[in-house]
């Protein structure tokens, strides 16, 4: 095959193609997704949007892959992922990563971080080819088919959340995961906005306290995917009921996928959720020196 490819920056002509390219690889990594054309619009014309910054190589014309990068305050940095690239063309990844590195260079970036997992593609190979330094766990990332759920559904003994439990919930979320008061706040807030989508909030109480909390949203582009989080508890019991809960819930919605996200103060909390049956991945920052 000719492996000669023209390597450019943004066009918004890119844009289908694009999302095309990304789905057909993010659909296979561990909780990661391609975001759709609209979203990626209305990204790319805010005004801190800088067009060089995106990369895009191509074949007769034709789109076959990209990297997006994005140049931090200071200048010095840019955060830099991999490319992502259509089938049958993955030799032009080096035309790709070679274009966006001197292009970088050149706009006075020194060090580049990109995100690094065994459950995302050949990240991890390209780290290691491209002479990255591993620098820090960033977060970890769960996904489980409802189907797979690894316990009884039977009985939940939750209570359904109300207006009258928003202020002990915000000081949970306070201590349980580091938020500010208006952090807090604000994910409440959001909570109630959205209420069509929240297929399960629950929280279970003894002696008159919150001993477990949290909340299931379907996915606003997968009616048949949705988002938890690492569940407060004080107890495993405690855990074990609201997640039948939200097992039980996915089930009359017919949702089939569930994501979780464990970080800062909650990740190291994935154990419990592998006995559930979900698959875990570790997402590593890593970086070069240009």
């Amino acid at each position: 095959m000719d492996t000669t490819y023209q390597v450019t920056t943004y066009s918004s002509d890119f844009l289908e193609k694009q999302v095309e390219i990304g789905h057909y690889n993010l659909s296979r990594w561990l909780g990661a997704r391609q975001s759709p054309i609209k979203m990626l619009r209305q990204l790319y014309s805010k005004p801190d949007f800088d067009p060089e910054t995106r990369f895009y190589a191509l074949k007769d014309g034709e789109l076959i892959g990209f990297l997006p990068s994005k140049i931090r305050k200071g200048n010095k940095e840019a955060d830099l992922e991999f490319p992502l690239l259509a089938a049958g063309f993955e030799d032009a990844e080096e035309a790709l990563m070679g274009y966006a590195i001197e292009h970088l260079k050149l706009k006075g970036v020194s060090i580049v971080i990109s995100r690094v997992s065994d459950a995302w593609g050949n990240t991890t190979e390209l780290a290691k080819k491209y002479d990255y330094e591993k620098i820090e766990l960033k977060w970890k990332t769960a996904q489980l088919e409802v189907k797979n759920y690894k316990g009884s559904p039977d009985g939940d003994n939750t209570q359904e959340v109300t207006e009258g439990d928003f202020n002990e919930i915000r000081d949970i979320m306070i201590a349980f995961r580091k938020n500010s008061k208006d952090e807090a706040q604000a994910q409440i807030d959001k909570l109630v906005s959205i209420s069509e989508r929240v297929t399960s909030w629950k929280i279970i109480r003894e002696d008159g306290k919150i001993v477990g909390h949290d909340h299931l949203v379907e996915d606003i582009l997968d009616s048949e995917r949705a988002r938890m989080n690492a569940i407060y508890a004080t107890g495993d019991d405690i855990r074990d009921r609201i997640m039948k809960d939200h097992i039980n819930a996915a089930r009359r919605n017919g949702i089939k996928l569930i994501d979780n996200f464990f970080w800062g103060p909650t990740q190291e909390m994935d154990g419990p959720y592998r006995n559930y049956g979900f698959e875990v991945g570790e997402i590593w920052s890593y970086q070069k020196e240009l």
